[in-house]
């Protein structure tokens, strides 16, 4: 009896013992997202610990901010968060360092679910290390009616950026407005063209982009600027500018992130009424700029493949599908249109008085979605290296220095920049 009564009480533990070794944690952090998301998250979170009953979800949502530095510590004392939001930029740091595990060596092959362009974001010396998530891109917003009064056909949107630059300039030459206002950034119009930043991707030790490519992209927005068709404070004056000129008819076009239609729809019903929706033409790449969210695994993560498929879950097409229309944010998985509402459009020059032109730009950014990728600089001298370009493109748009010349310090910059790096690695 007291043998049974032992094997029983043994039995007892191994099975409570089991069954506690069987929960698994997995600690995910978001940025900026609660209270506004509190409710989808605690349904998904559930949805997902349903199917899962061996794993524990415990959501933490972190300030932008400190998010890389509350991240670095929890890593030093060793107890690390599983699943963690960043963006490219906040990543940089942490794959210089080697934090962070490479999704691309466990056997699940994820890639085929989500955008090319978004997947490869997340590549870094030879790894994939990021499940993309959601994103925000601009789309072109333009007045029909300057169009017509520089004889243009407002359906005819050209596809290229050289045919977008020349239309630009017919507009500014027949009615005397600026054509457009674009926030300039110099390395992503190089990466857009096809143009390299480093000689060897993987080593990134030497400056690669003083072309003659690089410098046609240099003489094109100086000689924009000469004519007028660009505004001159364009690279000081930032976007707030560019949006108060088109809503009083003194600019043509608009590249905008779709929240700041309200503001051209209050301005009044006759400025609502020419305003056209259109998708960005594109330079060579045929890539379009989007600021891009990842989620990622320590590379101390405890629990690697149950994080990958929590990742995976939360970024999966299903769940995107209900979070971008909830959040207006654009989704890196691939939607099939039966599991979505909005009809893809390259161009939208009517639209009924009931519809929001911010809802009706979603037709826009989802057409455009495939061509969507984030250009993030990803080095540890990033800034460094971002402020040198600016500068000496600034003084090139101004006519100070030639782009011949532009190029020629960059690149002697970037190298000494890059030289420093390498010797202290």
């Amino acid at each position: 009896m007291t043998r049974k009564i032992l094997l029983i009480f043994l039995l007892t533990i191994l099975f409570f013992s089991a069954a506690v070794q069987a929960e698994k944690d997995i600690e995910f952090w978001t940025i900026n997202l609660s209270p506004q998301f509190d409710d989808y998250f605690i349904k998904k979170i559930e949805e997902f610990e349903n199917k899962n009953p061996e794993i524990n979800i415990e959501w933490k949502d972190i300030n932008f901010s400190s998010i890389n530095q509350q991240l670095r510590y929890r890593i030093a004392e060793g107890n690390i968060p599983e699943v963690v939001n960043l963006s490219p930029q906040l990543m940089a740091s942490l794959l210089e360092d080697e934090l962070l595990f490479p999704i691309s060596r466990l056997d699940k092959d994820f890639s085929q679910y989500y955008y090319p362009l978004f997947w490869g974001n997340g590549y870094y010396n030879d790894d994939y290390y990021a499940f993309p998530w959601y994103a925000s891109s601009k789309l072109m917003v333009f007045n029909q009616e300057i169009f017509r009064i520089a004889e243009v056909n407002p359906q005819n949107i050209p596809q290229t950026r050289e045919e977008f630059f020349d239309l630009a300039e017919k507009i500014t030459a027949e009615t005397g407005v600026y054509a457009l206002m674009p926030q300039i950034k110099i390395q992503h119009e190089f990466i857009e063209a096809g143009i390299k930043l480093f000689e060897n991707e993987d080593q990134r030790s030497k400056a690669a982009f003083n072309t003659e490519k690089a410098e046609a992209i240099i003489n094109r927005y100086q000689n924009l600027a000469e004519k007028g068709v660009i505004p001159k404070d364009t690279l000081s004056s930032g976007f707030n500018i560019a949006l108060e000129r088109y809503k009083k008819n003194d600019l043509a076009i608009l590249l905008t992130a779709p929240q700041f239609l309200k503001e051209i729809e209050n301005e009044s019903d006759y400025l609502r009424d020419v305003t056209a929706l259109s998708i960005i033409p594109t330079a060579e790449e045929g890539v379009i700029n989007a600021a891009l969210m990842n989620l990622v695994i320590p590379k101390g993560a405890s629990h690697k493949k149950e994080a990958a498929e929590f990742a995976h879950f939360i970024t999966s097409a299903e769940a995107q599908a209900e979070f971008s229309e909830r959040a207006s944010v654009l989704p890196s998985a691939v939607i099939s249109e039966k599991k979505t509402n909005i009809k893809k459009k390259e161009i939208i020059t009517e639209t009924a008085p009931k519809k929001k032109l911010e809802t009706e730009a979603q037709k826009i950014l989802q057409e455009q979605l495939p061509r969507n990728k984030d250009l993030t600089l990803i080095h540890p001298q990033a800034d460094r290296l971002i402020r040198v370009m600016d500068e000496q493109f600034a003084r090139a748009f101004a006519g100070k220095i030639s782009a011949r010349e532009a190029l020629n310090i960059m690149e002697e910059k970037w190298n000494q920049i890059l030289a420093e790096e390498k010797n202290n690695d």
